[in-house]
């Protein structure tokens, strides 16, 4: 049967589609642009979710850097050394308008969310392969995409306001184009 259908197959063909269909749309520039469908192959599954959650970590560690630099240009002086993300946010709360002070909580509940919760959401992952579910691995699929996309629109909204805001401040990003400088975009 199909790759929802409650049960995994071994099958690397399907695998290796799943990769590819993830490579394919993060190249459009999206985690997860396109539902990535589930793996057949238990192992697939797994190291599927292994690389999706680390790319997400990853983009994680992108925004806890970027954190340092709000901190840094908001209020003028670097966060004391190994604060956590979200007593960086906090600190710099009070210099953002409310609405991007709500944002950036959301922005924090995500990344803690992607680093302690994930695993343990949706029932439980068992990590063994064959023992969880298609319909598990879509949903922890789909919440390391929807943490991933609050993480990416919070960070951009962040930067455009520290470059609207404050003008001597230059920030890029890494696009498909190349590299840009957000103030001209």
């Amino acid at each position: 049967m199909g790759v929802g259908d409650g049960r995994l197959r071994s099958s690397g063909e399907e695998g290796s589609q799943a990769f590819g269909a993830m490579r394919d749309a993060d190249l459009r520039g999206g985690l997860l642009a396109q539902e990535v469908p589930v793996p057949g192959n238990p192992e697939d599954a797994q190291q599927l979710l292994y690389l999706l959650l680390g790319r997400a970590i990853a983009r994680c560690q992108v925004a806890e850097a970027a954190a340092e630099t709000i901190h840094q240009v908001l209020l003028g002086k670097p966060p004391r050394e190994r604060s956590t993300l979200g007593a960086k946010a906090k600190a710099v709360e009070p210099q953002l308008p409310d609405h991007l002070q709500a944002e950036y909580r959301t922005l924090v509940e995500a990344r803690n969310y992607l680093v302690h919760r994930l695993l343990f959401d949706h029932g439980g992952w068992k990590g063994i392969p064959g023992w969880d579910s298609p319909e598990l691995y879509r949903k922890l699929y789909d919440s390391i995409d929807d943490a991933t996309q609050t993480i990416d629109r919070v960070s951009d909204l962040l930067n455009r306001y520290l470059v609207d805001t404050n003008p001597e401040v230059a920030i890029f990003k890494i696009s498909d184009q190349g590299v840009e400088d957000i103030r001209d975009l």
